[in-house]
């Protein structure tokens, strides 16, 4: 089967999602991004900072410009952060301010240093902190002792670090008060914003939780996306803190709290056996046009094969398996216990992107791209599409069956993936192979369901900037 009609099964099943999902449609200023690759999201965890993490990762995205779900290299708070510094609020040229405010930012070129400096010898005092905090804490659990928790530790232990901040908070208010002097109030409001998305005791701020940040834990965690949902394997382990583990904070993300009661929902219909969604598509499925998503008609998906199989516990050795979906038939059954969007929202350092509507066209000469389609703040997350244990099952027609079966069957192991779907397995009793069911009297095979205890990331709805 040609490329082209592997672009065209991911379409369908974008479409058939969507359709059931948002049956109003998304929304003139949101576009609708499908995962090209089902992750497992660990929102259950037993620690709460693992939990936090997530919903931090999901949340803190700017997602490319593609209908296949793929976030930007940089973070939402990181591209805002980056826009406030860019802001040209203009005012009246005062040269010996403007001096006076070189020095407190870049220092003298002496012994009076500059903000600048200031902030990275911080940044340096702090992680020296965390690496003596982490020796004395391996060392501790050694013989069976603990020690305090890393914010009470480091007042007593490493006493550089407060001195560090002081000063640091000392050369933010001198750069302040000239700034303000200089730019007028405006000034005020757009530093009030640069304080709040800062370290400086503000959303980075990794030391101290505040109104603009939640604790998370630096642990062997499981980051959503990082782990594949596998059918017939064990669901990848929620983790919890270790003995190396230092609590710290991340900038602040609240996901819909109606997650907590439906996830309930979801584990009740499991254990009942009963199905929630599903979504179907088939040879005669209309074909689908992005812009039915919000996306441009310029909008390129980068979607892998639909349909793939390979002779090895891993799909390093790919290859598309070719079926005929123009076949009457042919069809694809995608069944959840659960599938629902959840709202999920930057905290109070956003300020709901005020000033980006005021000052989006105020920018000093040079600024970087922010605004376009590929720009570093073009749309941000809005709603994660999350399902519960999906089952997949395709209907073929009786030779690509008959095919596909004699093939994986004489496989001593095989990898096989179905849309946004994969799972392995190396053969013998119980493996993940067996978990393929043949049907031969109506030519399909069925794959799941996937049990586990995390949902899978199925897509992003996200807000245009």
């Amino acid at each position: 089967m040609a490329n082209v009609d592997q672009s065209k099964m991911w379409a369908q099943l974008m479409q058939a999602m969507q359709s059931k999902l948002f049956p109003g449609g998304i929304g003139s200023d949101m576009v609708f991004s499908a995962a090209s690759v089902a992750r497992s999201v660990n929102l259950n965890a037993t620690d709460p900072g693992v939990t936090n993490y997530g919903v931090y990762a999901l949340g803190d995205i700017v997602p490319a410009n593609s209908p296949a779900y793929n976030p930007a290299p940089s973070g939402l708070l990181t591209s805002y952060s980056q826009f406030l510094d860019w802001i040209n609020l203009g005012g009246d040229s005062n040269p010996n301010l403007q001096s006076q405010l070189n020095i407190a930012i870049n220092g003298d070129g002496g012994a009076t240093p500059g903000l600048v400096a200031i902030q990275t010898g911080y940044n340096t005092q702090y992680t020296a902190a965390v690496t003596q905090y982490l020796a004395q804490k391996t060392a501790a659990t050694s013989v069976g002792d603990t020690i305090a928790p890393f914010q009470s530790w480091v007042l007593t232990n490493y006493p550089q670090l407060a001195v560090a901040k002081s000063q640091l908070d000392g050369a933010q208010s001198q750069v302040d008060q000239l700034s303000s002097q200089l730019y007028g109030p405006g000034y005020a409001q757009v530093q009030l914003a640069r304080q709040i998305t800062s370290i400086n005791g503000g959303a980075q701020d990794p030391m101290k939780q505040n109104g603009y940040n939640m604790q998370v834990t630096s642990a062997t965690y499981v980051p959503p996306g990082s782990t594949a949902a596998v059918i017939g394997a064990a669901a990848a382990a929620s983790t919890s803190t270790t003995a190396q583990g230092v609590s710290s904070f991340v900038p602040l993300y609240s996901l819909d709290t109606a997650y907590a009661a439906t996830y309930a929902e979801w584990q009740k219909a499991s254990a009942a056996g009963q199905i929630g969604e599903t979504f179907h598509f088939d040879s005669h499925s209309n074909d689908y046009d992005y812009q039915e998503s919000g996306w441009n008609a310029s909008a390129k998906a980068s979607w892998s094969s639909f349909f793939w199989s390979a002779s090895a516990s891993s799909s390093s050795s790919a290859q598309t398996v070719s079926v005929d979906a123009s076949s009457s038939d042919f069809s694809v059954d995608v069944e959840f216990v659960g599938v629902k969007a959840f709202g999920i929202t930057p905290g109070p350092w956003w300020q709901n992107g005020s000033l980006l509507s005021t000052y989006k066209g105020k920018l000093k000469p040079g600024a970087p791209d922010f605004f376009s389609d590929d720009g570093a703040l073009a749309r941000r997350a809005s709603q994660i599409v999350l399902g519960f244990e999906p089952t997949i099952t395709v209907k073929l027609s009786a030779s690509d069956y008959s095919r596909l079966k004699s093939s994986w069957q004489t496989q001593a192991s095989v990898s096989v993936g179905v849309g946004p779907f994969s799972f392995s397995g190396s053969g013998g009793a119980d493996s993940s192979k067996d978990k393929i069911h043949y049907d031969d009297a109506t030519s399909s095979l069925k794959i799941g369901p996937i049990k586990s205890t995390m949902p899978v990331l199925l897509g992003v709805v996200s807000s245009k900037v």
